[in-house]
Parts: C-alpha cells; structure tokens; sequence
C-alpha cells in the first residue's frame, strides 16, 4: 500500500545547484549454467538546479530514464523504498529500490536499485548520487551566449 506523504517526495534538500552522477552497473549470465559472461559499468554525470520547495523534494522517478515507471512507492526507514519496471528495447526489466536523504544533511541524496530481466539474465545495478555544489545560476546565464 503507498502512502499519500511518500508520492510527495521525501525531506527537501537545500536549494542550488546539485551534481548527479550516475553509475550502472551491468553483468549477463549464461541462463543455462548461470556462468558470469561479462560486467560493465556505465558513468554518467550532470547537474541539476533544484529550487523551489516542489523541486527539492526529489522522488524516486525524478533522476531515473524516463523509460523507467516506478509504482508501489512506500516509507522506509531511510527515505523511501518503491518498485520499478523499465520498456527498453530489449526488453522489459524489473525490480527495487531506495531513495533516501539524511535529515542531518539535505546537501545529499543517494537512490540505489536493481533491475532484473526475464529472458536471458541480465542484472544492472543503478545508483544515483546528488551532491550540493553550489548556486543555481541565473536564467539568462544558464543559457548561454
């Protein structure tokens, strides 16, 4: 059952500009023998401007692929625990994870989950961390020249 409070997002950050990096972590196995075929890991970096007390409450589909739809979203004893399915092109893939901000520290926040396939095993580990940088920068100069 989820809960009203969690589909609001789970304690506010401080507001500025927040770097996000992304890592995905990938390993396939042989369905037959469950051998390890190969692993990888994918990096990926951007920032974020977060201000205003809606964008600071980040929730768990705020960073993910928008490929992504997360559901059964509920209170966990660090922020919030949900359930997730992404349509890739090869295929559906499935699973859990946890979004959380420390109270003591909302300059932070770190979304770990993992996902599954049905066909031939595929496993991605995904973890998404936020960390304050600094300030938003002014409309007319995020833009650029």
């Amino acid at each position: 059952m989820s809960l009203p409070a969690a589909a609001e997002g789970i304690a506010a950050l401080d507001p500025g500009l927040y770097a996000v990096t992304t890592e995905i972590e990938t390993s396939l196995q042989d369905p037959g023998t469950g051998t390890l075929l190969d692993t990888w890991t994918d990096p990926f970096g951007g920032a974020a401007c977060l201000e205003g007390e809606e964008a600071r409450r980040i929730r768990p589909d705020t960073f993910i692929d928008p490929r992504c739809h997360v559901s059964d979203v509920r209170a966990d004893p660090y922020g919030e625990a949900f359930d997730v399915f992404c349509v890739f092109p090869e295929g559906l893939m499935s699973g859990a994870g946890t979004l959380s901000v420390d109270p003591t520290r909302p300059t932070e926040f770190l979304q770990r989950f993992s996902l599954r396939s049905p066909g031939p095993v595929e496993n991605q580990r995904v973890t998404i961390k936020g960390r304050l940088a600094g300030a938003c920068l002014p409309d007319d100069l995020a833009a650029g020249p």
